[in-house]
């Protein structure tokens, strides 16, 4: 063996020996501790195990996520959330549905594994669904009537395409529904012509191409691939919503959008003037027992999906916002549409970030219980060793007068084994430290008394 490999060996070897020595101490060391405190640790070992059976400090490693139909824009930021949950080593998988409004019926059923839906604002509201809460509105649902032929101009598009060949979408989807509320509001009876085809948003797009159909009423993205094949093409205008205001006055929910002349097709100059056209918003549903964690994500991913300049309608940062009021925010989202994103997501891994962020309260709490809990546990305990010590020095003070008034050596040997059995029982008992000074001395006032005895029982025995 060589002199490097030497030194090696011999350095290895002190640091076993020392751990050895450091955890063994520690493992005593600890071993005493719980002996002290006895009921109080096992207490706090139970609240500290119950704490995070309540809080669960980590993440789910599997979490569902509603997504809609093929061709929707919430494909595509489906999997720009996907993206964001996997560089934090959480596995999001993707639920096709055919609306959203068939994510929220999976979303509120306790047998679906689906935890998060995206939904349309108006279609719904929290009251229905008392389980569930939002966590905001991620981005725009503009309301488009896409149609072929000659520029319409008219104020009420929904009654001018009333004797028209238009796809609704989807029955019971969110877009059949807001077509249905919006072409209500200037009519006396429920639609009930031949015209309106409930269509997925790809089938409905590909046969307003071929001609099948006058009109599409989709509401979904700018961004949305069935949109964006749409407007490619020449044949197809966007309806212009002249009375946009006067809708909004009738449902809050909706926002009003603008489309500048010549902004989707500059070459082109398409569209061909401003256009004013209706929207609602993305938002996003979650279960209310959504872990803390979970929604962190959601939200840190929304933010960094709307700090992107490629969004049509709304300015970089613009979303996440809280622009529904349908549904409920979860508490974790309302502090961060008030307070912003907590420093700790800066420097940490964001389950650890978010445990910390979720605990603080329970441990102050925890914190505010225990310690009084510990004081009254403390004087509890002391309060027999201290009435034992008062006692034994009434005791002793009773003995040390009798000690003077015996006359017989069977009387000493009483006093003496009254001692005796007085020392047993100082010594059977456990002290605080802040009780030494009064064990010394009430040994050395037992020994004094002890003293005084032997040497009246050699007075007695010459």
């Amino acid at each position: 063996m060589g002199a490097m490999d030497y030194h090696v060996t011999t350095i290895l070897q002190y640091f076993r020996r020392y751990a050895r020595k450091f955890f063994s101490k520690e493992y005593q060391g600890w071993i005493k501790v719980f002996r002290f405190y006895g009921v109080i640790s096992l207490f706090i070992c139970c609240v500290a195990v119950a704490l995070a059976v309540y809080i669960k400090p980590f993440p789910p490693k599997t979490v569902y996520l509603a997504i809609g139909q093929e061709g929707s824009s919430y494909v595509g930021i489906s999997e720009k959330i996907h993206t964001f949950f996997k560089d934090e080593g959480i596995n999001l998988e993707l639920i096709p549905t055919k609306g959203l409004g068939d994510g929220l019926r999976d979303l509120n059923d306790d047998a679906s594994p689906v935890s998060a839906s995206f939904f349309t604002a108006g279609a719904a509201s929290g009251s229905d669904y008392p389980n569930l809460v939002s966590l905001g509105s991620i981005q725009y649902a503009p309301i488009w009537i896409l149609y072929r032929g000659e520029t319409i101009k008219t104020n009420d598009p929904f009654e001018y395409f009333s004797n028209k060949k238009i796809a609704i979408g989807p029955s019971d989807n969110v877009t059949n529904k807001i077509f249905k509320e919006l072409y209500l509001l200037n009519q006396k009876s429920n639609p009930k012509t031949d015209g309106f085809y409930e269509l997925p948003f790809k089938d409905a797009a590909n046969q307003l191409l071929s001609g099948s159909l006058d009109a599409v009423f989709m509401v979904d993205n700018f961004q949305s691939e069935t949109v964006q094949k749409l407007l490619a093409s020449k044949q197809i205008k966007i309806m212009n919503f002249p009375l946009a205001d006067a809708y909004l006055k009738k449902l809050p929910y909706l926002q009003k959008l603008q489309i500048p002349k010549g902004s989707i097709d500059l070459e082109n100059i398409f569209p061909s003037e401003d256009i004013t056209i209706l929207a609602s918003t993305t938002n996003l549903l979650i279960e209310k027992g959504t872990h803390p964690a979970i929604q962190w994500a959601y939200l840190l991913a929304a933010k960094e999906m709307g700090s992107s300049a490629d969004s049509f309608f709304a300015k970089p940062g613009f979303f996440p916002r809280n622009l529904d009021y349908k549904f409920e925010l979860s508490p974790i989202a309302k502090r961060f549409y008030d307070q912003g994103i907590p420093p700790l997501f800066s420097y940490l891994p964001l389950w650890m970030a978010s445990l910390l962020e979720h605990i603080w309260a329970y441990v102050l709490a925890f914190i505010a219980l225990i310690y009084p809990a510990y004081k009254l546990t403390s004087s509890i305990r002391m309060f027999p060793v201290e009435h034992l010590m008062n006692e034994m020095f009434i005791n002793l003070r009773e003995l040390d007068e009798e000690i003077n008034k015996v006359n017989t050596n069977e009387g000493i040997e009483i006093i003496l084994a009254t001692l005796n059995t007085y020392e047993a029982e100082i010594y059977s008992n456990w002290l605080y430290e802040k009780n030494s000074r009064f064990y010394f001395n009430l040994k050395n006032a037992l020994a004094a008394v002890r003293r005084d005895a032997i040497t009246r029982q050699k007075e007695l025995n010459p």
